[in-house]
């Protein structure tokens, strides 16, 4: 590291400062011819000596030179504390995280006159930062009974350079078994120029144990169709092992499944099949049976999150009669396989029945529909059906009402005042038909542009086939905004709605004879028509409302146990800072299948405030005990709420911690390596502390002096104009 001084000139500084250099010569030496060579020489130079106090400052000096400092050097001790750590394979029969507590705790002791020594735990996340082992403690650390947590070294050392400031810092000693299996590679996160120290934990054999190697999960299953969790059980050091493995939700167990190991390394794998009974997100448990002699319990169990969607996404069709106009709906939203029409006729005031008979109350229909179509006549919406749709609706669903020309209008209802539809049926056909055009909203509105651009969607529908207009349509209120209409005379008349109401989406259809549509502008001809574009995209449309909440919720779909639930609520546009975001965690079932109870890793239910991270972004954690939890996320801002939204998640036993329970020495040994350190068994250790306590090892820190803020320099600048201004009093020069 070189010493160096940058110079920040100013043209127009210097030259001002050079031409009264030039004034100053000029004036002493030939303007004052009375004064003695003596006294006009001290005049000039104070003059002089001003004048460079100025040059120096205007050049902005820095200058940067190398200070090494031990007193300021620090040593990090990252110390391992993921549930791998737990295998008691260290000597005199302790387990890994008992030796490298240890050994920190040594480290600190032998080596707190040469370093101020810093002292971190870290698992999937870094621990506080103490001198000496304050942090591995039970209250800055992990207690040993919850040592669960996945090992991320990477992110551990990017966090750690975030922290400490790098020109403070001589070394960096990981103690640790190496087995890194979340976040960033270790090496890509670590500093070359900071050399690193490892002292590995473990032995590189597997211990002699059983226990879950892997777990392969659908993603998504079937409503009521088999699927199957795959587990590889796989043995250390031992001897052949048989035993039994078990999918359960909640107290209920789905499937079983023997296994059976030959001998030392050998693996299985094992089908468990189940059929889901419901749709949603399912929690689901896969548990070993003990084994006599192991001495392991955490790998032993692992939590696996499925979602289940019906065989087909139900989209109700209510409507008194079963016309052409519904059987090109129904040929739209089944162009797409996995969604399905069910044909729903009205029965009494607040019942549907089926075409084959089966009656049922459509909020039965309404539990498990991705949209609903309705007629919007009187006989169909009574107040009961209209109230269930409105529920349906402010829940965040999405229904598209169709005007029927040949039906009277609803009675006035908390519905029809959300839609805030007005219109005039015509008291009798006019046979006035007209063709659709695309208004300004609809140009940029999904379900009107038929998957591609607005030219080409409005070329499209201006050569679709006239429709009837049922009548003269208009909303008040601002839900609802035409994206299709067609011009009759002087009046455009909306053909299509499109609007919110709560937290749901909603459609509104004012044409007669749409099934024409389907046919291409020839009327007879071979090309593709619109229903699969037009119904399909208008059915997909509807069920996405949930894009449309003002405040959603993420997390993940499982937490391991014994770490917080880390959550982030975003909202649809930026709030001041006087927005306020919480969480709350509801306890629906369980322990979340791994034998946890509401004493153990936090409480069963809780609250948590957010912080705001970016615009819109508000981040936190918040923990609980083992079990499947409601999280429910709320923003408000001056006493009003903007938004609500929840998610289900767990906390179990997330389980890739013990896939793999060996030591992996290399990965420790090519990051000493790489950075100039060096590596040794934990048992071993003096390579390491050879090596720290060397003299050679000091980290340099580069020093800056701003010499233009030396007070030195202001001293020379007044005293020399003082010393210029009383000579010349002296010498009658005012």
């Amino acid at each position: 590291m070189k010493s160096e001084l940058s110079l920040t000139p100013v043209p127009a500084v210097l030259l001002l400062i050079a031409a009264a250099v030039g004034v100053a010569v000029w004036a002493y030496a030939t303007r004052y011819p009375i004064l003695t060579p003596r006294r006009r020489s001290i005049l000039l130079t104070a003059r002089l000596l001003a004048l460079l106090a100025l040059l120096i400052a205007s050049l902005a000096p820095v200058a940067r030179f190398p200070s090494a400092s031990r007193e300021r050097n620090r040593l990090l001790v990252l110390v391992d504390h993921s549930g791998s750590m737990e295998v008691r394979d260290a000597p005199g029969g302790q387990s890994r995280a008992a030796a490298a507590d240890s050994a920190a705790t040594a480290l600190a002791r032998e080596l707190g006159r040469r370093y101020d020594v810093r002292i971190a735990p870290f698992d999937a996340a870094l621990g506080p930062f103490t001198r000496g082992p304050a942090s591995l403690q039970e209250g800055g650390g992990t207690p040993a009974a919850r040592r669960v947590g996945e090992t991320a070294l990477g992110d551990a050392l990017r966090e750690s350079a975030a922290r400490v400031d790098p020109d403070s810092v001589a070394a960096l000693v990981v103690i640790s078994d190496g087995a890194v299996n979340r976040g960033e590679d270790p090496e890509r996160a670590q500093d070359p120029s900071l050399p690193a120290f490892a002292l590995v934990a473990g032995s590189a054999a597997d211990p002699p144990t059983v226990g879950i190697a892997g777990v392969e999960a659908p993603e998504e299953a079937v409503l009521g169709r088999s699927a199957a969790v795959h587990v590889t059980v796989r043995q250390g050091t031992r001897s052949a092992a048989r035993g039994t493995i078990r999918l359960a939700e909640g107290g209920r167990e789905l499937a079983t499944a023997p296994y059976a190991l030959a001998g030392p390394g050998s693996s299985s794998r094992v089908s468990l099949p189940f059929s889901p009974l419901s749709a949603g997100k399912h929690f689901l448990s896969v548990t070993l049976d003990p084994v006599p002699g192991d001495p392991m319990r955490e790998n032993k169990s692992r939590l696996v999150a499925v979602s289940v969607r019906p065989a087909k996404r139900l989209v109700p069709v209510l409507a008194a009669v079963w016309d052409w106009d519904l059987r090109a709906l129904s040929r739209g939203i089944q162009s797409d396989t996995a969604w399905s029409v069910v044909r729903l006729t009205p029965a009494g005031s607040a019942g549907t029945a089926t075409a084959a008979g089966a009656s049922a109350p459509l909020v039965s229909y309404l539990e498990s529909a991705e949209a609903v179509v309705a007629r919007y006549d009187a006989r169909t919406m009574t107040p009961e059906r209209a109230q269930a749709l409105l529920r349906y609706l402010e829940r965040g669903g999405g229904v598209l009402f169709w005007v029927d020309p040949d039906g009277r209008a609803p009675a006035e209802s908390p519905l029809s005042r959300a839609l805030g539809l007005t219109w005039r049926f015509w008291g009798r056909d006019p046979g006035v038909s007209a063709t659709a055009d695309l208004t300004p909203e609809g140009r940029v509105h999904e379900v009107a542009l038929l998957g591609g651009d607005a030219a080409s969607a409005g070329a499209t529908w201006r050569a679709l086939p006239p429709v009837k207009l049922p009548a003269y349509l208009g909303a008040t209120g601002g839900a609802l905004t035409p994206i299709l209409a067609a011009r009759v005379e002087d009046a455009q008349v909306p053909l299509l709605f499109a609007g919110r109401v709560g937290a749901g989406r909603v459609a509104v259809l004012n044409a007669a004879g749409v099934y024409r549509w389907g046919l291409t502008a020839s009327g007879l001809g071979n090309g593709a028509g619109v229903e699969a574009a037009f119904f399909g995209g208008l059915s997909r449309w509807l069920a996405s409302a949930g894009e449309d909440r003002p405040v959603r919720i993420t997390a993940p779909d499982i937490t391991a146990e014994g770490r917080s639930i880390a959550v982030r609520l975003t909202t649809t546009t930026p709030l001041g800072g006087d927005a306020r975001a919480t969480v709350r965690a509801r306890r629906i079932s369980g322990s979340g299948g791994t034998g946890g109870s509401a004493g153990a890793g936090g409480a069963a239910s809780g609250a948590a405030a957010l912080a705001p991270a970016d615009p819109g972004v508000y981040t936190g954690s918040i923990s609980v005990a083992p079990g499947v939890y409601q999280l429910v996320g709320r923003v408000e801002r001056g006493g009003r709420v903007v938004g609500v939204d929840s998610t289900r998640v767990a906390v179990g036993a997330q389980g890739i911690e013990f896939e793999t329970l060996a030591a992996e020495p290399d990965v420790l040994q090519r990051l000493a390596e790489r950075s100039g350190g060096a590596s040794a068994p934990l048992a071993q250790p003096e390579p390491v502390l050879a090596r720290l306590r060397s003299p050679d090892l000091v980290r340099s820190r580069l020093a800056q002096v701003d010499l233009f803020h030396n007070p030195l320099l202001f001293v020379v600048l007044v005293v020399a104009l003082a010393v210029e201004w009383t000579m010349r009093r002296r010498f009658n020069l005012m």
